[in-house]
């Protein structure tokens, strides 16, 4: 599977417990086709009751319009709601008490170029949140193994090239393998979103998959 670049000498040699240690890195660029959207609405009053009432009157419109505009049931899950109490201040003390509700969805997708006209519907039925889009791929443990053969490749290229500066055997055989992993999905930050937005554009790119792996292998000198 890799380069044999030294084996172990055939004849005698003092047995060796030197040893080195390389970290090898390997990536894979993916295209997504899946897409995860945060939409939340946030009502603000100084009635709980009319506050809670207000949100889910919207949150009931922006289902519907999910609903539509094709996004079936099960891509939509409620991902968050709270409650708080919020104040203004004068003079160093609250004042103007009232409450804010906030209730996040979390929507499925994998129409990526229906996305920003989701977006675009939900803002004029009052979404008014829009959180972390990011993009991934069902295919990731595929494009994890490339990476992590590219990684494994890349530790043994660079163990032997020490080996060969310095005249010395290297046994090709790792004595340890650490694997080191860090799923790297593409993702957009918040933004706040009003009726006024003009088309959304949104843009996938590509998602680049890494791994990374440490290896210690065992070297010796020829005598």
């Amino acid at each position: 599977m890799y380069p044999n670049y030294y084996q172990m000498p055939t004849r005698t040699e003092s047995v060796s417990n030197r040893t080195m240690k390389v970290y090898g890195t390997g990536k894979v660029m993916v295209e997504p086709n899946i897409a995860s959207v945060q939409l939340g609405v946030v009502t603000e009053d100084p009635s709980l009751t009319k506050a809670q009432q207000e949100n889910a009157r919207i949150m009931d419109q922006v289902i519907q319009s999910l609903n539509e505009l094709g996004v079936p049931p099960q891509a939509i899950q409620t991902s968050s709601f709270t409650i708080r109490p919020i104040f203004d201040y004068k003079d160093g003390k609250p004042v103007n008490q009232r409450y804010q509700v906030m209730n996040t969805l979390q929507v499925m997708l994998t129409d990526f170029e229906a996305i920003g006209a989701i977006i675009d519907r939900t803002v004029l039925e009052g979404v008014n949140r829009v959180f972390d889009i990011q993009f991934s791929t069902d295919q990731q443990a595929a494009a994890y193994d490339q990476a992590l053969q590219s990684a494994l490749e890349d530790g043994t290229r660079k163990a032997s090239t020490i080996a060969q500066n310095f005249h010395v055997v290297l046994d090709t055989i790792p004595l340890k393998i650490i694997e080191q992993t860090s799923p790297s999905p593409v993702a957009y930050k918040a933004f706040s979103a009003t009726a006024e937005s003009t088309t959304t554009p949104i843009q996938a790119g590509q998602i680049e998959v890494e791994a990374n792996v440490e290896l210690l292998y065992r070297y010796a000198f020829v005598q």
